[in-house]
């Protein structure tokens, strides 16, 4: 028969479980947890020594128990609140969804009627406030740390902290119970609930004072209660939510995920006991930073969010365009404001609004801003606002542009002339053109334009003469560089030229061609002569004919037939002056006869005096050599390179006239395999991209292969010469170099005794795919000497080698082909724009 079991032990067991459950299940059950701490606390509060004893004695630590309760009693509180009042899963940016946008750009837009599009314009605009709710937190604890103010008021759940000093040194901690009260030590029972904590301060204050003699008090808010508040309406998430006692109305919005998409901003209802108490307007709160209708929320109060009121949108010169949601009768200076005010570019006397009339049909009102009338005039729903910016339009300028160090607009004023504005030669660089400047002028109101040129070095030199012409507002004066082209700068002026000529009145445009620094098309101005011409063409070339010219005039005074005119002029100081141009006259400057420009030839290597030679036409080879002192001593002769711009050119279309060919060649040979279901092997596709790729990673020469040492002797002809012609003459060569499909491709000193199957031999004899009936050798002239297929091999044996050869063994194409000839033909020209390309390479070293 076991004893009975002594209230004490009962007790213990109690007061243990009620402990170890707080201690292992903080997390898991608040309610729980809550009631379970009160209790044991309240144990802890009022166990007396024999029963510290009596629980030892039963094998309970009451201390350490009493201990590990203060640890849970404060240090979860943050996990605890953060799991009491977690939020949603953060959101995006509202504003910056595409389905917030289109809802309320489709609202707003005045041009969402039946049969129109919605303005694009009113599209791109954003509502306003709703990145307030982006990316809100996971969790919301922001009241849980912060100081208590004296007015919060009191409820169960709340717990104090309570110190004892002076006569008794105590602390403990005191929650409020769910009838309100306390059973404060010392003091007994005392209801706090409904209380402020000021007032309860003061209160408990006294009491301590008067009942318990010696002993002073310090009270502080511990652990505060939470609440169970209702957000409701167009909330991202509605629903019930377990705050902070301190919380606010926008605590609870962002605790629900912030508004949806079509939620009011300006008429958030805070509703307790089912009265409507206060209105929050977020814009207050975010365009002012008034918090002072964000009230502090209480145990089981609503929080309703409507859904959006009426909007309307404005952009253009506003500080901060979007889409808002009015309160009540609103002005155009109203929603202006709402929009951060005018930008510094914003063109007050031009605004408009669209809006839907009373018929259905979209009209527009025109306001202007700087009016009493305009800024009051007031704003209906849908409406759309739009401020215009100030043009680009500028006035009482002169603009100075072209070949100048600090191109820019000058303010202008009466009487000013070009030299106010060119005051001397350091506003320009060093290659100033002084002979020819512009003049352009609008008329017309800015319609047109007219040009006038001016000689700079005679406005610089006379300053208020009549070369230094008065200027208007808007003027452009352009000033040109002596060795740079002018056309680019006068493209746009030429172009308003030709728009600007009327039926019976031709484009003020003349051309220049021939022998002037820079041909092309000029603006004719008023009285222009052909001296005039020249200066702005940059004055005569070298080879400029000057005795005379001929200039081709266009008649189109007959209806029927335009007729045209050459003119011949004398180039003589009097006559240029005198000759006056006309509209689309077309002038020639002619070359001097037998003038050409400079030609050279290169000669490089083993030359006595190598560099750059100038000849006369029809100056040979030979020639050119001899002044050039001939050949040195070890000048190899036989193998020099000649090479010529022109064949280079030809060169370069072959490569990729082969290219081409090859690339269609290989396409349809894929073709007809494909419908024959046998595509190209692995092979035949590596063998095309090679030499497709080959073929792009080659470069023309333009090697010329000519008999150099019979052309020196008088044996054969010799060669005339072409301007970009290069001779290179290399070292004496010693070598003989084997390449193509052989195991180790080398050279090897020359050996007379040797033939060409030796070499190969050397070079441990062919692969397997190599052709040995087509080996051949390129004679170190340049010059390929194919074999015959039924005598190869006598061929190989019998053919001279010369130090400087090169012997070629091919790849076998005949098993490989099937379609692919043109390989063949590429493989060959490939090595010898090799063989070409690495003798020239070795000579520039």
């Amino acid at each position: 028969m076991q004893p009975a079991k002594s209230p004490l032990s009962k007790h213990m067991r109690l007061f243990s479980f009620a402990v170890l459950s707080a201690y292992f299940s903080v997390t898991a059950m608040a309610q729980d947890l809550n009631s379970s701490l009160n209790e044991a606390k309240d144990i802890c509060a009022s166990i007396t020594a024999g029963n510290r004893a009596a629980a030892k004695a039963a094998g309970y630590d009451v201390d350490k128990l009493c201990q590990n309760l203060g640890s849970i009693g404060n240090a979860p509180v943050e996990q605890k609140a953060a799991a009491e009042v977690s939020a949603p899963t953060p959101r995006a940016t509202v504003s910056s969804s595409a389905q917030a946008n289109v809802k309320q750009a489709n609202v707003v837009a005045p041009v969402a009627v039946a049969g129109t599009e919605a303005s694009v314009r009113t599209k791109d605009l954003k509502p306003f406030g709703y990145d307030l709710f982006a990316n809100v937190p996971s969790t919301f604890a922001a009241s849980t740390n912060i100081p208590v103010s004296p007015d919060y008021l009191l409820g169960p759940g709340d717990e104090l902290q309570i110190l004892f000093y002076g006569k008794l040194n105590q602390s403990f901690s005191l929650r409020i119970n769910r009838d309100g009260m306390v059973d404060f030590p010392e003091l007994g029972p005392l209801v706090l609930a409904g209380l402020s904590f000021g007032e309860a301060k003061e209160m408990l204050k006294s009491r301590v004072a008067a009942q318990v003699i010696g002993t002073q008090v310090n009270i502080s808010m511990g652990t505060l209660r939470t609440m169970q508040v209702f957000v409701l309406g167009e909330a991202y998430k509605p629903g019930a939510y377990t705050l902070s006692s301190l919380s606010t109305i926008t605590h609870a919005l962002m605790s629900a995920g912030g508004v949806s998409d079509i939620a009011s901003l300006r008429n958030i209802q805070l509703k307790r006991h089912g009265k409507t108490i206060a209105t929050l307007d977020l814009y207050d709160l975010l365009l002012n930073g008034n918090i002072s209708d964000d009230l502090r929320l209480q145990s089981a109060d609503v929080i309703y969010i409507p859904t959006v009121g009426n909007l309307v949108s404005i952009d253009g010169q506003v500080l901060r365009p979007a889409i808002y949601e009015l309160k009540g009768q609103a002005r155009v200076e109203d929603l202006i404001a709402l929009a951060g005010g005018l930008g510094p570019k914003a063109f007050p006397q031009s605004a408009r609004i669209e809006r839907i009339n009373g018929d259905g049909f979209m009209t527009v009102v025109d306001v202007d801003l700087t009016t009493k009338a305009g800024r009051q005039l007031k704003i209906n729903v849908g409406d759309h606002l739009r401020v215009d910016a100030i043009t680009n339009f500028s006035k009482d300028i002169v603009s100075l542009t072209g070949n100048v160090n600090h191109p820019g607009d000058f303010a202008w004023q009466s009487g000013m002339r070009v030299s106010d504005v060119i005051t001397d030669l350091d506003q320009f660089p060093p290659d100033l053109d002084l002979d020819y400047a512009l003049l352009v002028r609008e008329i017309t109101g800015g319609a047109e334009i007219e040009v006038i040129n001016f000689d700079l070095s005679a406005v610089l030199n006379n300053p208020g003469s009549e070369v230094d012409h008065k200027l208007l507002s808007r003027d452009r004066l352009i000033i040109f560089s002596s060795h740079r082209p002018r056309s680019e700068t006068l493209k746009p002026i030429l172009e308003k030229l030709s728009r600007q000529a009327k039926l019976g009145d031709s484009a003020k445009i003349i051309s220049v061609r021939g022998q002037v620094k820079f041909p092309g098309q000029y603006p004719l101005v008023d009285d222009m002569s052909l001296a005039d011409l020249i200066a702005a063409a940059g004055g005569l070339s070298e080879g400029a004919y000057r005795t005379a010219t001929e200039v081709t005039r266009t008649d189109l005074q007959d209806a029927e037939t335009a007729t045209f005119q050459t003119i011949p002029v004398s180039l003589s100081a009097k006559s240029a002056e005198s000759f006056k141009l006309e509209p689309l006259d077309n002038v020639l400057f002619k070359t001097i006869p037998e003038y050409r420009e400079r030609e050279t030839i290169r000669l490089s290597g083993e030359v006595v005096f190598p560099g750059e030679y100038t000849f006369v036409r029809g100056e040979t080879l030979g020639s050119v050599i001899q002044r050039a002192g001939g050949f040195t001593e070890i000048a190899h002769v036989k193998a020099a390179v000649f090479t010529r711009q022109s064949l280079k050119l030809r060169e370069q279309q072959e490569i990729e006239r082969l290219q081409e060919l090859l690339q269609q060649q290989v396409s349809n040979v894929s073709l007809q395999k494909a419908s024959s279901r046998d595509g190209l092997s692995a092979q035949q596709q590596l063998l095309s991209q090679q030499a497709i790729a080959d073929l792009d990673n080659a470069q023309a020469v333009g090697r010329l292969v000519i008999p150099l040492q019979q052309i020196i002797s008088g044996m054969e002809q010799d060669i005339v010469l072409e301007s970009g012609d290069a001779l290179y003459v290399p070292k004496t060569r010693q070598e003989v170099t084997v390449i193509g499909e052989v195991q180790q491709p080398t050279s090897y000193f020359y050996d007379s005794k040797l033939n060409i199957q030796d070499y190969i031999d050397r070079s441990g004899g062919m692969l397997e795919n190599a052709d040995g009936k087509r080996v051949y050798l390129v004679k170190v002239s340049g010059e390929a000497v194919m074999p015959q297929r039924r005598v190869s091999a006598f061929f190989r044996k019998r053919l001279v080698i010369e130090p400087g050869d090169t012997i070629v063994v091919p790849l076998d194409m005949d098993e490989k082909l099937d379609g692919m000839e043109l390989l063949t033909e590429v493989s060959q020209v490939i090595y010898q724009l090799s063989l070409g390309a690495a003798a020239i390479k070795s000579l520039e070293r």
